[in-house]
């Protein structure tokens, strides 16, 4: 389900960041935050541990911002000079940037497990990273050579055009983010051809194009609507980051105002939900071609091994570390060299089976259900 604002999310946020205006719904009964019973009054080592954890997402979104800048100055070059080298640099890059974008998976995903606090979290993961997605909604397929925003030339490719036409009638109506860039770059069999992408003059010998105008070609409508998105990408992360780093966003200050023992359940839930099951699903996938995370680009494991260094770096967050307030001892004796081998084996392994590395993650995720310590971890 969608969210639609008339504005930008991002962009909405921002305002609403600046005019307090209405209240923004509050959490359902089912997802309140609980307080921990031991801590009546705010203990400063949970304080600095839990705005540590929200600050990361900081480091992550300026991360992932970079990369995808790099992204968008990889495309510019290839689409000044089209050439298979610099085509190949340009999925390189996108392939770092969406990396990026994942670390932030163990933040993101408090706008599954707790939607009445954070939902907006959802609608901003649909403008990034929608998916999977309807390739013909975008461009022509092999059986459908002229479908698509860029054969439909009564769509302007504008701003505007692309954010109306995102979910349009179904989450998988793409036209914004990572994947729509993902399908534009490679195509249906991941070879898409350095010619889809060279200018034209003329309309050729094909009949279907004899009467557009010179911008009304497709190739050149795919070379504007591509470089449209990884631009509107760029905005997109831009205002994220800004937002993120606010003080009176939405985003932030919910999340500043909730008590420090109200956001460590919240975080224990996001990693829980992260480990059980959104992690679990995108390997489930890899068994299946088109649902696979990176349908088209391949590497679909990547979104889960960088989730799992987001996580990584989430748990060591402050002093002391996160990790010492969502698992206490004496579980974290037996969790945290599990947490390790794990990490270490996905990184360095040749290859993954999905099954057993599913059963590992909701083994660590159970463990996140023990409540939390009633006394401040030891040093």
């Amino acid at each position: 389900m969608r969210f639609p604002h008339p504005l930008p999310l991002l962009t909405a946020l921002l305002l609403i960041g600046c005019d307090p205006g209405p209240e923004s719904p509050g959490p359902t009964p089912d997802e309140s935050p609980r307080e921990t019973q031991s801590i009546a009054a705010p203990d400063p080592a949970l304080a600095d541990s839990t705005l540590a954890a929200w600050r990361q997402g900081e480091q992550w979104l300026s991360g992932a911002r970079t990369a995808c800048a790099e992204m968008h100055e990889r495309l510019d070059a290839f689409l000044a000079q089209p050439a298979q080298g610099s085509l190949a640099a340009t999925r390189e890059a996108w392939h770092q940037c969406h990396t990026r974008w994942h670390h932030l998976e163990p933040l993101l995903t408090l706008g599954e497990s707790s939607p009445g606090l954070f939902g907006d979290l959802r609608e901003i993961a649909f403008q990034v990273d929608a998916h999977p997605i309807q390739p013909g909604y975008l461009d022509g397929l092999e059986n459908y050579p002229y479908s698509g925003i860029v054969n439909d030339i009564t769509l302007s490719i504008n701003a505007q055009t692309l954010r109306e036409q995102h979910g349009l009638t179904d989450e998988a109506d793409v036209a914004l983010g990572l994947h729509a860039l993902e399908f534009l770059l490679w195509d249906e069999q991941g070879d898409r051809p350095v010619s889809d992408f060279e200018p034209r003059t003329s309309a050729g010998d094909d009949p279907m194009n004899a009467e557009r105008t010179v911008d009304q070609l497709p190739n050149n409508r795919r070379r504007a609507l591509v470089r449209l998105i990884s631009q509107l990408l760029q905005d997109d992360l831009a205002l994220l980051e800004q937002h993120w780093q606010s003080t009176s966003g939405r985003l932030p200050a919910t999340y500043r105002q909730l008590s420090p023992s109200s956001r460590l359940p919240l975080l224990r839930d996001a990693l829980r939900s992260l480990l059980r099951e959104r992690l679990p699903r995108e390997l489930a996938q890899l068994e299946e071609p088109e649902l696979a995370h990176n349908a088209f680009a391949g590497q679909s494991l990547s979104v889960v091994i960088s989730a799992l260094a987001g996580t990584d770096q989430l748990l060591n967050a402050g002093d002391p570390a996160v990790v010492q307030w969502l698992v206490p001892e004496p579980t974290r004796t037996d969790w945290q060299p599990q947490w390790q081998t794990l990490s270490r084996n996905l990184n360095e392994a040749d290859e993954i089976d999905p099954q057993g590395l599913s059963e590992q993650l909701r083994s660590l995720g159970q463990a996140l259900s023990t409540p939390t310590p009633e006394f401040a971890p030891a040093p």
